[in-house]
């Protein structure tokens, strides 16, 4: 990005029709000032591609703790692998270690029973909190959705009912204070009313069956009774009994299924964008037609997927491991029996801090605190309590292989007549399960690894580092004037809190500038998920079309196939936005001036499962390891982080060639640069609605939809495809005003942000 220095020539000259040429670089006190923590110094520093190494590490570090273990996950597991990192965190504060749990709350809601039982094992020592809670307009419409009307009042949708309930709304959470602060001034929530705990329940656990029965059901069980203690009574028992009765008899009603059916869809599509994900057809459809949304509660719905993507542990505030890695199997394993479907290829940064490291502990105590988006567990057993869901996952575990459906459906009714098992019973459950997931660790797998994990990449000694984040608000202002943001506009990257695509947008012009006929630079970007935001793909047209002298550049992009993605649908929706810019690069490219572009993607190998996670990114002489993908969800959803390191010669050097060999291998990878300039679009489109059909069977999905409706999903798909097309092209074209650019840019990336 330009700094404010530069804004009023660059305004002058837009105005004056000409072309912008100017190049400025990005200073290390430019870095440092986006930068959450630094300049941060190293003892000792190595890049882990190996995923035993980078485990063991994880494992070393927390066995040697002293006095804190700071962390931050968008998946936090139960398998084998992360039993054996939960029990070292619980051996820690047995030694007096304080511990710190950050994790994402659609993604570990399921676990939530787990992270009770560390809570209780750590006996104060550790806790646990939830990212990106439901906001207070969210509660308040399934409080809404799921209250009945009292009398002669109870037609849901009735204008006496919807204003009894909008009444009753306003005046339940007037008062309320969490924290000794106003709930209302904090957008936040943890009233529990009528079945609307049930309702969240439901949508955080992906149960259409239990939001269907949560609106359906109304205030027939009182779910508040639900948040007492840990030991379950006899009265909430049966309340629980009640509601599985309440659940089996409203499974065969026509109300029930629709709604679980386009819940289910919802799920199903919800990484499809604005063209597919149906969000408001499933939830806010339900809500009268008088309920009129503020810019602020369509905001809260869009933005509900909002992720906590940050990878980080940081100990002692001295030592700190960062990547791409979750805390899972498929991260810190290669595969074998205990692995699932993916296996990924990942690349983590391991540290010892000589200076810095409270700056990046000070960093985690910013999310840790923002009250805004983040939730206790106590706050999250309030307004979100999983007793009926936990009881629903436990019986059908039960019944499983019970032979044929309707066995299997008369075993659960069984169960769940039984109340299902109190909150003690499912820690002492979770309790088991790790230690025997841990056993199997240990004695199966542990054994198999050679003696000496595979050597990482050393960083060099005088490296200067930078720790960038993209936030849900703008660090420059003091924690109590902090708000909310939600996505950022191009051009604005640091006032929308996403420092990391700011300093990547600045990083491209001070390559061009700095690279010669006799040191030529590249641009690498060796990323799991390849969609970039408008801005970034505007960025990149600057290196073609002759705004930077970029001749003495190659730029190169590394990145999944739809045949090792887990994520194939940034790969269709990419291809597009790949096919405009093939085209610019074609037809408004500067042939003196532009760089070279080169796009590989991993081709799938018969004898291995692998897929690429890792996020790394090579500016020239910088390199960027993180969590942050180059995809709008990226830079308009979800929190991240990357460190960014300057003056390490040696690791560009060696990363480099490790990198090389596999664009060279074309049983590993493959240029599609002819594929994109010379493959019609109308055949692309073709190929990819072929593959999308195939995805809709893999799921089951089509089976779900009714006559037409798979045409009429078919049919949004290509509007989305086309739509990719379009803006790409409306973002980058230098026929347009940079006033139309930018609109097609914002209007890119608020439509494909979910993706």
């Amino acid at each position: 990005m330009i700094t404010r220095i530069l804004i009023p020539a660059l305004l002058a000259l837009t105005l004056t029709g000409c072309v912008c040429r100017q190049q400025s670089s990005l200073t290390t006190d430019t870095l440092m000032k986006q930068a959450s923590a630094g300049p941060l110094s190293v003892a000792q520093a190595q890049l882990l591609t190996d995923n035993d190494a980078a485990f063991l590490s994880k494992l070393r570090m927390i066995q040697g703790a002293q006095s804190s273990i700071e962390m931050m996950y968008y998946i936090y597991s139960d398998d084998q692998s992360s039993s054996v990192l939960t029990k070292a965190l619980l051996d820690a504060t047995r030694r007096g270690v304080k511990v710190k749990l950050l994790v994402d709350y659609q993604t570990n809601y399921k676990e939530l029973d787990l992270f009770s039982t560390m809570e209780q094992e750590g006996n104060g020592s550790l806790q646990v909190r939830f990212y990106n809670r439901p906001t207070r307009n969210i509660i308040k419409d399934a409080v809404y959705l799921t209250m009945g009307c009292s009398g002669e009042k109870t037609a849901q949708y009735s204008n006496n009912c919807s204003a009894e309930k909008f009444a009753a709304i306003d005046t339940l959470f007037a008062g309320e204070s969490i924290n000794g602060k106003a709930a209302a001034e904090q957008n936040i929530s943890n009233l529990n009313v009528g079945n609307s705990g049930l309702f969240l329940s439901g949508l955080y656990a992906k149960r259409g069956d239990v939001m269907a029965l949560a609106v359906q059901s109304g205030q027939q069980i009182d779910m508040k009774s639900l948040q007492g203690g840990a030991s379950a009574t006899p009265g909430q028992k049966e309340q629980l009994k009640q509601l599985g009765k309440i659940y089996w008899e409203s499974k065969t009603g026509a109300p029930f299924q629709k709604l679980t059916t386009n819940a289910e869809l919802f799920f199903a599509f919800a990484l499809y964008g604005g063209q597919l994900n149906p969000i408001k057809e499933t939830v806010t459809s339900l809500l009268p037609v008088e309920r009129k949304f503020s810019p602020e509660e369509r905001r809260d719905w869009d933005h509900l997927t909002d992720y906590l993507h940050h990878k980080l542990l940081l100990v002692d505030r001295r030592e700190l491991q960062m990547g791409g890695r979750n805390v899972e199997n498929s991260y810190h394993m290669h595969p074998n029996p205990l692995t699932s479907k993916y296996v990924f290829m990942d690349t983590d940064l391991h540290a010892t801090l000589a200076q810095g490291g409270d700056a990046v502990g000070e960093a985690f105590d910013s999310l840790w605190n923002f009250d805004t988006m983040v939730a206790t567990l106590a706050d999250v057993r309030r307004h979100a309590p999983n007793d009926f869901v936990a009881a629903m996952k436990h019986a059908e575990k039960k019944c499983l292989g019970s032979g044929g459906t309707e066995g299997h459906d008369l075993c659960v009714k069984t169960e769940l007549q039984g109340g299902g098992e109190s909150l003690d019973e499912r820690m002492a459950d979770c309790r088991k399960n790790m230690d025997e997931n841990a056993r199997a660790y240990n004695q199966e797998y542990l054994p198999t690894l050679p003696q000496q994990p595979a050597p990482g990449f050393t960083v060099d000694s005088g490296s200067v580092l930078a720790y960038l984040e993209n936030l849900p608000f703008n660090k420059a202002l003091p924690p109590e004037k902090r708000q909310r943001t939600a996505g950022a506009l191009a051009g604005e990257e640091s006032a929308g809190g996403k420092n990391i695509h700011d300093i990547w947008l600045r990083e491209l012009p001070t390559l061009c500038a700095a690279a010669t006929p006799a040191t030529p630079k590249r641009l690498v970007l060796h990323n799991a998920y390849f969609f970039p935001a408008a801005n970034l793909i505007h960025g990149l047209s600057r290196m073609v079309n002759g705004d930077y002298d970029c001749s003495n550049v190659t730029v190169t992009v590394l990145t999944n196939s739809i045949q090792t993605t887990d994520l194939s649908v940034v790969n269709l929706a990419a291809r597009h936005s790949l096919k405009a810019f093939t085209e610019f690069y074609q037809q408004q490219g500067n042939p003196t001036r532009r760089a070279k572009f080169d796009y590989f993607e991993y081709q799938a190998r018969p004898d291995t499962p692998l897929s690429l996670h890792s996020k790394v990114s090579l500016f020239g002489d910088d390199i960027a390891i993180g969590s942050a993908n180059a995809d709008v969800r990226s830079f308009m959803m979800d929190s991240n982080n990357v460190m960014l390191l300057r003056n390490a010669p040696g690791l560009v050097k060696e990363y480099l060639a490790f990198l090389q060999p596999l664009l060279d291998d074309p049983t590993r990878t493959k240029n599609l640069n002819d594929y994109f300039a010379t493959t019609p679009r109308d055949v692309i489109l073709q190929e990819d609605l072929a593959t999308f059909r195939l995805i809709l069977a893999k799921y089951g999905v089509d089976k779900k939809l009714k006559e037409g409706e798979q045409q009429k999903i078919e049919t949004r798909f290509v509007q989305m495809l086309g739509d990719v097309y379009e803006l790409t092209k409306g973002s980058i074209d230098t026929a347009g005003s940079n006033r139309s650019r930018r609109e097609n840019q914002n209007k890119f990336d608020e439509e494909f942000k979910p993706i």
